[in-house]
């Protein structure tokens, strides 16, 4: 975690005159404009071992962070322990500086003065930009600090709009029809969480994938693959016909297999009797002696063919049928 995301409470002037205080564990710091954090627990006691800390904003619990242990003694040379009398209280801020006068935009389409949403330790917060260098903007936060964030992944439209520019840096929106990239295929989803610039897609079979901008990408008509099913009514194949005035019967098992039956009626052959629901499929006639009945609208589901024998009995792949009546 970048440390500007973790002071974004303080100016520069007050962090280089911070003097690191010994850490308590459990106990609430009041920073200004009412933020603050408490750690958890660390790993160790060296600069670079990690802590968990748990931040709010105005009050309101925001997320669990994992920064450097130096980040946060730097953090809490800047900000008081919360006492039982001072329960609640929180230094007052810097003035709000005034954004540059100078007009310009940088990648997003952000000008200067514009407010925009950046990512800090206590979520998204909005600010106003005072001035841009390349993807990075400085920004005035609310908090009361002057950071820099960088488009898309730190910076992005107050309300979470997005245009067709943040599409083409990777940036999406809840609920967008995409395609995610996964194992070198691209899969049909829905995307059902935002985390920075990381994205959790929805896919078929009750699956998810997390994936980032790069390997997403919006659903257009052009990404979609016409299905090769026939429609209803249309013959799977060349030469069939329909069974419609030819087959109308009702068929059970020779074996005597209790309830496994298809009824034909007006080019439609209805299995029932076995595990589960009944299905409907649609009937069709190769020659005189061959049945295929097929589900319409599935490119993925199988014809079950069908032998008529010289009895007027049936073969099917669950054994012999014969006409019990109409």
């Amino acid at each position: 975690m970048r440390v500007g995301s973790i002071l974004a409470l303080v100016s520069f002037p007050a962090l280089l005159a911070a003097q690191s205080p010994a850490l308590q564990m459990g106990t609430t710091y009041v920073c200004p404009n009412n933020n603050s954090f408490k750690v958890n627990s660390c790993t160790g006691t060296g600069a670079t071992d990690h802590c968990d800390v748990m931040t709010s904003l105005n009050g309101q619990p925001a997320q669990l962070a994992k920064p450097l242990r130096q980040e946060v003694l730097t953090l809490a040379a800047l900000c008081k322990p919360q006492t039982a009398a001072g329960a609640g209280a929180a230094q007052r801020g810097a003035a709000p500086n005034a954004p540059a006068p100078a007009a310009q935009s940088g990648p997003g389409g952000f000008k200067v003065g514009d407010t925009v949403q950046v990512n800090t330790l206590f979520g998204w917060a909005n600010g106003k930009v005072l001035q841009i260098d390349g993807n990075n903007y400085k920004v005035h936060v609310v908090t009361g600090a002057d950071v820099w964030k960088t488009y898309p992944s730190e910076v992005r439209r107050v309300g979470g709009a997005i245009n067709a520019e943040d599409r083409a840096h990777g940036v999406y929106a809840l609920q967008d029809r995409v395609q995610v990239n996964v194992e070198g295929r691209w899969v049909d989803g829905e995307i059902i969480t935002l985390l920075g610039s990381d994205y959790q897609v929805q896919l078929p079979g009750n699956r998810t994938a997390w994936a980032s901008g790069q390997n997403i990408r919006l659903v257009t008509a052009a990404d979609k693959v016409p299905s090769s099913a026939p429609k209803a009514g249309t013959p799977p194949k060349p030469g069939l016909t329909s069974c419609a005035g030819k087959i109308e019967v009702r068929y059970s098992s020779s074996a005597g297999l209790a309830g496994v039956t298809i009824t034909f009626r007006s080019g439609k052959a209805t299995m029932g009797g076995g595990i589960g629901a009944d299905e409907e499929l649609e009937c069709w006639m190769s020659g005189s002696n061959k049945i295929i009945l097929h589900k319409p609208g599935d490119s993925n589901a199988t014809d079950m063919p069908l032998d008529i024998n010289n009895d007027g009995s049936i073969d099917t792949p669950l054994g012999e049928n014969r006409k019990k009546g109409n």
